[in-house]
């Protein structure tokens, strides 16, 4: 006999639909013919408190912060005991000649989730690992007939437990030293909670607040010129600063010397000037790849403002109307591509509003998505070839849906193309630079309405859009060198090598603007980007490495828990940190932060 065990029933329900045998109910599990299915609900089981330990850990002081187990013990979790006992009873009962088949999810946290189960019941026979990442039938008969030993998969099961520990122990200590602390100060605290990731995320919003409140505005000058050529051609370039500049700009090399910026204007101002270079360079770019779950999350808070991206994904999920969405990776196995047809044709009845789209799909096309040596634990969110019935979803559920479907579709649409024109002139002693785009074949960008680029405008003139990492909001922006600021459009005529005109110089002043406060999708671009935010190189290269706090599963959770706990709160769609988060990151990053 096999024990199926899953992580949760609606696993447990797939799995009996393709289970031969026939099916009978009972209360925690569902016997298919001679074998048993039965499902947990999350984690069964707990970690003791300190005090269940040594009961002097009960009183909270600076001599009790930290306690370090011998052994660690679990118990039962007590909403869950009913379940627990009839699960234990179940693993109990085997014989050693049954085998058990853990069902949990596809990665760290589901593979201890069972594992600890079947520890703590003693279980010590046979274990095979079924790893379903897709709800259809079709996929969960391949994942059956490819189970694995379970022991290949320890040491997913001891990550899971150190990551489990360390929470323990940093959580606790943490959450205990800053409550403490606050209160001999004179703060009447409740429960100040820390936690490994949720304080250095709450960190990001209040140090990028306290850039802002600190924050002294400078004025910099942008340096433009007109240069005018025969039969009415204009071209509009930005200053190029020579090595001989430098004493006049700040460190991102824009003009800060107010009387050299004059002088120079000044000087430029109606002389000759001609052109130095003419470069033309044909662009293609691919499709963005299909989305991994961070990727999701960021794009559907940045265009229907949701920000509880999971949980519509995982019911998606489970309805298996879309494929494992706890993943961090954006590839498909080249093994999928043969059923990109019936796929296209789900998307085609399950996606009404994007058949227009879809009459440009060529099945012949693979793109780069499909790549067998890029493939981690899990591949990206696709869909599946399970097609949702009118209804069937909610209007969250059919946004996330369609997003999902849109990024799998592009991968058949033709590449992005553009002939990118750079044109350098000299006037005087000062080179200036402009950069002009024309679309040769719009492509998949014709399309794609979260991460387009390149969209024509109405009047068919190319509009190049930039996402702004900080505010998650985009600009109109000009092609026309290196700086930053520069925010008009323009269409490069036609010039070659050598040609002259006049030149009219113009000086726009400016001003450095603080930080943007962090939206939700930026705030998640910057837990898995946390390096950008260290010093430290040696520290920053590991965090690199592992790239960001947090997995792609609780991210959303943890920001969603320090707004719960009051540290986190919204105007609009930007995020800003109490007085009470500020408190919590002082205490235990001594910086100086202002308390309003």
């Amino acid at each position: 006999m096999k024990l199926y065990i899953t992580e949760k029933n609606s696993v447990a329900r797939a799995l009996t639909n393709v289970l031969p045998g026939e099916r009978t109910k009972e209360e925690n599990f569902i016997r298919c013919g001679g074998d048993i299915v039965a499902w947990a609900a999350g984690h069964l089981l707990e970690l003791y408190e300190p005090e269940d330990y040594d009961p002097a850990y009960k009183k909270w002081s600076r001599e009790t912060l930290l306690y370090v187990p011998e052994k660690w013990k679990l118990r039962e979790k007590e909403r869950t005991k009913a379940l627990f006992a009839g699960l234990c009873k179940l693993i109990k009962g085997l014989s050693a000649s049954d085998v058990v088949v853990h069902g949990g999810d596809s990665d760290r946290e589901g593979q201890l989730l069972i594992d600890e189960i079947l520890e703590y019941c003693g279980w010590q026979g046979t274990t095979l690992r079924l790893r379903i990442n897709d709800m259809n039938p079709e996929a969960i008969r391949t994942a059956l007939a490819n189970m694995k030993d379970n022991s290949e998969f320890r040491g997913e099961y001891k990550a899971g437990q150190a990551r489990l520990y360390a929470d323990w122990l940093v959580g606790l200590a943490m959450t205990r030293y800053v409550t403490v602390s606050l209160r001999e100060a004179g703060y009447k605290a409740d429960v100040l909670s820390v936690g490994r990731v949720q304080t250095p995320t709450l960190g990001l919003v209040v140090f990028r607040d306290g850039e802002a409140e600190n924050f002294s505005p400078s004025t910099y000058y942008e340096l433009t010129a007109l240069l005018s050529l025969d039969g009415d051609r204009k071209i509009k370039g930005l200053w190029l600063p020579g090595d001989a500049c430098s004493d006049n700009l700040d460190e991102q090399k824009r003009i800060v010397n107010k009387e050299f910026a004059h002088t120079l204007t000044e000087k430029l101002n109606g002389m000759d000037g001609a052109v130095n270079s003419v470069t033309k360079k044909t662009h293609e770019n691919s499709p963005p790849l299909p989305f991994s779950l961070s990727k999701l999350q960021m794009a559907a808070s940045k265009k229907h403002d949701i920000t509880d991206t999971l949980v519509h994904a995982q019911k998606l999920y489970e309805s298996g109307y879309v494929t494992y969405p706890r993943t961090g990776c954006e590839y498909i196995p080249e093994g999928h591509f043969t059923e990109s047809g019936k796929i296209i044709d789900a998307i085609r009845t399950g996606c009404p509003a994007l058949s227009d789209m879809l009459e440009g799909v060529d099945l012949s096309r693979k793109s780069a998505a499909w790549n067998d040596k890029k493939i981690t634990e899990h591949h990206a969110i696709i869909p599946t070839a399970k097609i949702p019935h009118e209804g069937a979803l909610s209007p969250a559920e059919q946004k996330i849906y369609e997003m999902i479907c849109v990024r799998y579709a592009l991968q058949f649409l033709p590449d992005y193309e553009y002939e990118e024109t750079t044109v350098e002139f000299v006037v005087g002693d000062e080179t200036f630079r402009a950069t002009g785009r024309t679309v040769i074949n719009l492509g998949w960008q014709g399309w794609d309405k979260v991460d387009e680029k390149n969209k024509q405008d109405k009047h068919g003139n190319d509009k190049e859009s930039r996402e702004s990492e900080e505010s998650g909001e985009t600009d109109e922006i000009l092609e026309t060198g290196e700086a930053n600021d520069t925010r008009e459009t323009q269409i490069l005529p036609s010039v070659k090598e050598g040609e002259t005109g006049t030149a009219q110089a113009f000086l726009t002043e400016k001003m450095t603007k603080p930080p943007k406060p962090y939206t939700y999708h930026s705030l998640l671009a910057a837990m898995n980007n946390i390096h950008l935010h260290v010093k430290d190189p040696n520290i920053r290269a590991k965090l690199k490495e592992i790239q960001g706090i947090g997995t792609e599963a609780t991210q959303e959770g943890v920001i969603s828990t320090l707004f719960n706990r009051g540290y986190l709160q919204k105007r609009k769609k930007q995020i800003f940190s109490t007085d009470l988060g500020k408190l919590l990151i002082a205490e235990v990053h001594p910086i100086n932060i202002q308390i309003t």
